[in-house]
């Protein structure tokens, strides 16, 4: 019987261990080509490595779909080519607009904008940019939008959870418990309460930006190959490696732990509800304290 499209995620196959170490391999290698990016001097170099590995990716899913040993496999390179396309028209689209139509350039303390304006519109490009590609590459290649976890009959499995943390996370932000490991040039609560509506639009966008980015592209592809286990700790281990270069916190070990715990605690609750929603909320309130040092002494 053959397996429709829209099925073929849901279909575990049976792989051996060496199987799975080189689609482990394979993953960790694209995950930090990727990241190798990050440190050329230049935007436009940055383009140029981006586009090239883009290319390299969509090439391989080409090839391994007309491989017979390898036509199995294709959902992985596929995955990785859309995750550094997407990448790459965030950089130019959110780059651009920054630089031309908004006339600012970063700051020391905010790696996207110069204002609070200007951070929640380009934050809002960035977003668009990642999420629009995933889901129209996802619906050319027929594989459905469930694969990605947007599964409307399942809109409300994990919501309460996402709620809780998001509920958490503000109030230890708000009480100054988080802001020891993110400094925020001393920002008073009533200064946070001011800020709020800003990190509200700032957050959210950016926690669905990353759910779709970091494993809902990912999840299910790598569940056909690997145990459950095996593909929340490799998503996990990529989402922890694109943190290595932060410099918004002098703790950068405990941060990338901590990350590290979080892409897993993510991973689990999108694998469970069946739904994006509930881990993008999660995740934005994970990101409430970084997105107030981004704030930090801003203008309107």
């Amino acid at each position: 019987m053959q397996v429709s499209p829209k099925n073929l995620l849901s279909h575990k196959q049976s792989t051996t261990i060496r199987q799975q170490l080189g689609i482990c391999v394979f993953c960790l290698a694209a995950g930090l080509s990727y990241r190798v990016s990050g440190l050329l001097p230049s935007i436009e170099l940055e383009t140029y490595f981006l586009s090239g590995l883009s290319g390299f990716l969509f090439a391989c899913t080409f090839l391994s779909k007309r491989s017979l040993s390898l036509e199995r496999y294709w959902h992985i390179p596929f995955a990785f080519s859309v995750f550094s396309l997407s990448g790459l028209l965030d950089l130019v689209l959110t780059h651009g607009f920054v630089v031309t139509v908004l006339d600012q350039t970063p700051t020391a303390t905010n790696p996207i904008a110069s204002t609070v304006i200007g951070t929640i519109l380009a934050q809002l490009v960035s977003t668009l940019s990642i999420v629009v590609p995933v889901i129209l590459l996802t619906i050319w290649s027929k594989m459905g939008l469930k694969s990605i976890f947007i599964d409307r009959e399942k809109i409300w499995k994990g919501l309460r959870v996402g709620i809780i943390g998001f509920v958490i996370f503000y109030l230890l932000t708000l009480s100054g418990l988080l802001q020891s490991l993110f400094p925020n040039n001393g920002i008073t609560p009533s200064r946070f309460l001011t800020l709020t509506p800003a990190i509200l639009i700032l957050v959210l966008s950016n926690g669905l930006r990353e759910e779709f980015w970091f494993r809902g592209l990912f999840l299910k592809k790598y569940g056909r190959f690997l145990g459950p286990l095996s593909s929340n700790v490799l998503q996990a281990t990529v989402f922890a490696l694109f943190h290595l270069q932060v410099q918004y916190t002098q703790f950068l070990l405990v941060f990338l732990g901590f990350t590290f715990v979080l892409g897993l605690w993510l991973g689990y609750l999108m694998k469970e509800s069946g739904n994006i929603l509930g881990p993008a909320i999660f995740h934005a309130g994970a990101d409430i304290p970084i997105y107030l040092v981004f704030l930090t002494n801003l203008s309107p």
